[in-house]
C-alpha cells in the first residue's frame, strides 16, 4: 500500500523531481516507510512513490520499480492478492525475482500482457507504469475504485496523485470549484467519477485505464459489472451455497495475504460477522476489534462487543468531537457521512494492533442488503400503479420519483418503461438525494440543478443490456454509494493511520459468481427480514451463531 504521483510532458522538457518530491511529502502518511523518484533525461515521465511496505518489508520492494532491461517503471498504490497466479502465468520462476513482494510478479507481468493482464488480477490498486521504449504512460484502475487515482491535464502536461491535496501542490493545478460538482455533492454528499468537487482534476474511474502518449490521452473500460443473463433457473440450492462457501472462504483468505499483523473489523451485522466465521479453522485466528458508542454499553448494541472474537473499541462522545476536525481533514476528497469519522476512530484506535485488517464493506452492495427487498417492492407497486393510469399522491411522487420535471411528467415517464427498466425511470438511488426545494434555499431559485440527474442517467444507461430491475440498482449502487462514498472514506480513513482496509465481497471470483445468479439469490421481491441477502443468510446457517 503506497501512495503514487507523477508528471508527463507532451513535448517540452523540464525538471519536474522538484514538484514531485513536493507531492509526495504530501502523501507520507500513505507510505512513511520509504519514498522514491523516477526520472530520466530525455524521457517525458518523472514518477513518484511513498511506500508503506506489506509485502516484502526489505529494500527489494523499494519504488518506483523497473523491470530488469530498464524498459518498464512502476508505482504502485495497492495489493494484487493472487501474486502467484500471476507469476505462474507469466511463467516467472522465483528465482528470477529480485524480491519477494506482489509490486516486482506486477512489473514483470505487464511485460508479457500489457493491458490484457488487468482481468487476471485480483485485489486493490492504482498504479502507473511507464513504456520506456514507446514513451507511453498507463494508469489504471481497480474494478469498483478500493485505490484512488486522481489527475490533472492541460496541453503541456498530465500530473497525477493518490490524493486532491498531493495533485494541488503542481503550479498548473487550479483550486477552482465545479459548480455542477458542488451541487452534485450538496444533493448526494459525494461527486461520481470522472469529476471532482475541483473543475480541473478528475477522477480515473474505476475499471478504466488510460494510455498517455505524446500525442495525447485516452481512456478505456477495461472492466464492467456482470449480470445475470437469464441461465442458471435450475441450479439446486445446496450447489449453490457450496460454491458460495468455496469462493467466499476464498474471497477471505486471499484478503489475509501480507508480512505485517492482519485483525477483523466486526460489527453486529451478518456481513462482518459472515468474515470471521469463515476464517474458522484456518492456522492463525485474528484479533477482532469492534466499535462500540460509549452510551450503548451494556445495550443490546454492544452485545457483539464482548464476545469471545471481538475486542471493543469504546468512543465517547467527547471523543467523537475532539476527532472530528482530524478525521473529516483526512479525507482524500469530500464525503458526507458521518460514518467516515467512526471508521477513521477505529483504524485509529486499533492501528497499534495491525497494519491490515479485514471489513465487510460492499456486502449489502453485492449481496443484495441495506432496504433494497423494500425498495424493489415498492418500486415495482408504482410502475404497476402507473401502468393502469392510476394518479400517484403528490407526497408519493416526489418522494420515489427523483428527476426534473413535473410529477405529471416523471410518472408519465415511469408509465412507459418496462419493469426492468423502471428504477432508471424513476432516477432510483439507494440513499434519497436532498429535496430540491431544500436545494433552491442552498443555490438559489435561479440555480440549474439539473445535472446531477444527468450523472443519474448516463450510470442507468451504462447499464449490461438486458439487465433486470435488481441488476440496474446495483449497477448504478456500486458506482455511486459504494465507490464514491464507502470506499473513498475507508481508504481515506485507513490511510491516515497508515494502513489497509481489505474488503472481501469485493474479491473477483465472488463477485463474478454472486451477480451472473438469478435476483433470487440476493433480494426476494417481497419485503421481510430474510428477504434481501438471501444467499448469504442461507450460508451462514449452521456456520453462525
Amino acid at each position: 500500500m503506497c501512495g503514487i504521483c507523477g508528471i508527463y510532458r507532451f513535448h517540452d522538457e523540464d525538471d519536474d523531481r522538484h514538484v514531485v518530491d513536493a507531492m509526495l511529502d504530501r502523501l507520507v502518511a500513505r507510505g512513511p516507510d520509504d519514498s522514491g523518484i523516477y526520472e530520466e533525461s530525455g524521457h517525458p515521465a518523472t514518477l513518484g512513490n511513498r511506500r508503506l511496505a506489506i509485502q516484502d518489508l526489505s529494500h527489494a520492494g523499494h519504488q518506483p520499480m523497473s523491470s530488469p532491461d530498464g524498459r518498464y517503471t512502476i508505482t504502485f498504490n495497492g495489493e494484487i492478492y493472487n501474486p502467484d497466479d500471476l507469476r505462474r502465468s507469466s511463467g516467472l520462476s522465483r528465482d528470477r525475482l529480485s524480491s519477494n513482494g506482489d509490486t516486482e510478479i506486477l512489473l514483470r507481468s505487464w511485460e508479457r500482457f500489457g493491458p490484457k493482464l488487468l482481468p487476471q488480477m485480483v485485489g486493490q490498486w492504482a498504479f502507473a507504469i511507464y513504456d520506456r521504449e514507446e514513451r507511453t504512460l498507463w494508469l489504471a484502475r481497480d474494478r469498483f475504485g478500493e485505490k484512488p487515482l486522481y489527475y490533472h491535464l492541460d496541453q503541456r502536461q498530465l500530473s497525477f496523485a493518490s490524493s486532491i491535496e498531493a495533485l494541488l501542490v503542481a503550479p498548473s493545478v487550479s483550486r477552482r470549484i465545479d459548480h455542477d460538482a458542488l451541487i452534485e455533492y450538496v444533493a448526494m454528499r459525494y461527486v461520481v467519477s470522472p469529476r471532482t468537487i475541483l473543475a480541473g482534476i478528475r477522477k480515473l474511474p474505476p475499471g478504466h485505464l488510460m494510455r498517455v502518449t505524446p500525442e495525447g490521452t485516452d481512456i478505456r473500460k477495461w472492466y464492467g459489472l456482470p449480470a445475470w443473463d437469464g441461465a442458471r433457473r435450475d441450479e439446486n440450492d445446496d450447489d449453490v451455497i457450496n460454491q458460495f462457501d468455496e469462493l467466499f472462504r476464498q474471497a477471505v483468505q486471499r484478503c489475509r495475504i501480507g508480512d505485517v499483523p492482519v485483525a477483523t473489523f466486526l460489527s453486529d451485522g451478518i456481513d462482518s460477522n459472515s468474515i470471521q466465521a469463515a476464517q474458522v479453522g484456518l492456522a492463525e485466528e485474528l484479533p477482532c476489534f469492534t466499535f462500540v458508542a460509549e452510551e450503548d454499553r451494556g445495550t443490546t448494541r454492544d452485545a457483539g462487543a464482548d464476545s469471545a472474537w471481538g475486542q471493543p473499541v469504546v468512543i465517547s462522545m467527547e471523543d467523537r468531537i475532539r476527532d472530528m476536525e482530524p478525521a473529516l481533514r483526512s479525507l482524500t476528497e469530500p464525503v458526507g457521512d458521518g460514518v467516515a469519522i467512526a471508521t477513521w476512530q477505529l483504524v485509529n484506535r486499533c492501528r497499534p494492533h495491525a497494519t491490515i485488517f479485514l471489513c465487510g464493506h460492499g456486502g449489502d452492495e453485492i449481496m443484495g442488503g441495506y432496504r433494497m427487498d423494500q425498495d424493489m417492492f415498492r418500486l415495482r407497486l408504482l410502475h404497476l400503479a402507473s401502468r393502469l393510469g392510476l394518479p400517484l399522491p403528490a407526497s408519493v411522487a416526489d418522494r420515489y420519483l427523483n428527476g426534473p420535471g413535473s410529477r405529471r411528467h416523471r410518472q408519465a415517464r415511469l408509465r412507459r418503461s418496462s419493469r426492468s427498466e423502471a428504477p432508471a425511470a424513476a432516477r432510483y438511488l439507494i440513499h434519497r438525494p436532498l429535496a430540491t426545494v431544500d436545494l433552491r434555499a442552498i443555490f438559489g431559485p435561479d440555480a440549474d440543478l439539473d445535472t446531477r440527474w444527468e450523472t443519474v442517467d448516463r450510470l442507468y444507461d451504462e447499464c449490461p443490456r438486458g439487465a433486470c430491475d435488481l441488476d440496474r440498482i446495483q449497477h448504478v449502487m456500486l458506482n455511486t454509494f459504494l465507490t464514491e462514498n464507502l470506499l473513498s472514506f475507508s481508504d481515506a480513513a485507513g490511510m491516515a493511520s497508515s494502513a489497509e482496509l481489505r474488503l472481501p465481497f469485493l474479491d473477483r471470483d465472488l463477485v463474478d459468481f454472486v451477480l451472473r445468479l438469478p435476483p433470487g439469490y440476493r433480494v426476494r421481491p417481497r419485503p421481510g427480514r430474510q428477504n434481501n441477502k438471501v444467499l448469504l443468510r442461507k450460508w451462514a446457517k449452521g456456520r453462525m451463531h
